[in-house]
């Protein structure tokens, strides 16, 4: 596996670091577009790089505003997620000069997830989308409404939109595999906090995106923690049975906790993901 980094210009020309891992073949099968979820960074898509990459996908990842190596001024913050899904368009414009007429998929988990809907229910024409553990209600202990008050969270937004919150999650809710925790407990790169305009912002995200279930046209999966213990699983069922396109797939993993691709199990989670792709990337669009 080559891991490569750099820089890409988003929107309003903002500078945003990026990272690829490429096969050690030169024979590349078709590329994924990786998002992480909130408050980590591009290097939790090593783990599934290194199955992939392995199987002869690129994977291509940048750190989401507000986010380590991207989060500017105010760590924990996002204008608009309008400005995220711009980025993933001029992104997927870097990688197109590399993929020719090979496949561009979108992954993401939980936040990432969230994000990777919207741009595929905005952009019905991609090749495939996979959301693990999608961000689209929290379980009832770890709303941000709840913790700011649903009827002012906007208002705050407009009027302190970089005053942030303590956003920490206890990271052995994450993942069993101890390895990882390890490191994820380590990171000094996580980021603990949120500021109010984010927390608004996702919290218009989610309702969006379940009120626009009926848009998304492209083929679909979705991926669900069984364990799951931040964001609600009969909230993303329900989204699932809402698609209306007909190449819509759903795994729920019994037992295993949010992030699937850092659990003990993810092995199963990454072959499913595998032969989904490995069937797409041969059907006709």
């Amino acid at each position: 596996m080559i891991n490569q980094n750099g820089f890409f210009e988003g929107r309003e020309t903002k500078k945003l670091f990026y990272q690829k891992w490429l096969p050690d073949s030169e024979i590349i099968k078709a590329y994924i577009i990786a998002l992480h979820g909130w408050g980590t960074h591009s290097d939790r898509i090593n783990v599934p790089a290194e199955y992939f990459t392995e199987k002869g996908y690129a994977i291509y990842a940048f750190d989401i505003r507000g986010h380590w190596r991207n989060s500017g001024v105010f760590p924990g913050h996002i204008d608009s997620m309008d400005h995220i899904q711009k980025d993933i368009v001029l992104f997927m414009d870097l990688i197109k000069k590399h993929a020719n007429d090979k496949k561009i998929f979108l992954m993401g988990h939980a936040f990432g997830a969230l994000i990777s809907l919207i741009f595929a229910i905005n952009h019905p024409s991609i090749h495939g989308v996979i959301a693990s553990s999608p961000l689209l209600r929290y379980i009832k202990d770890f709303s941000l409404s709840k913790k700011l008050g649903r009827k002012i969270t906007g208002p705050i937004s407009m009027i302190s939109p970089n005053k942030t919150m303590e956003r920490d999650i206890e990271q052995n809710l994450l993942t069993s595999d101890i390895k990882i925790l390890r490191k994820h407990i380590s990171d000094k790169n996580r980021i603990n906090k949120i500021s109010w305009r984010s927390a608004a912002e996702i919290e218009r995200s989610m309702k969006w995106t379940i009120e626009n279930v009926q848009n998304l046209l492209c083929p679909t999966l979705i991926l669900q923690a069984g364990n799951d213990k931040l964001v609600d699983k009969k909230t993303n069922k329900e989204f699932f049975e809402g698609i209306k396109s007909t190449d819509k797939t759903y795994r729920e993993y019994d037992g295993l906790l949010h992030e699937l691709w850092q659990e003990k199990g993810r092995a199963q989670v990454f072959q499913d993901m595998f032969i989904w792709l490995e069937k797409h990337i041969k059907t006709q669009k």
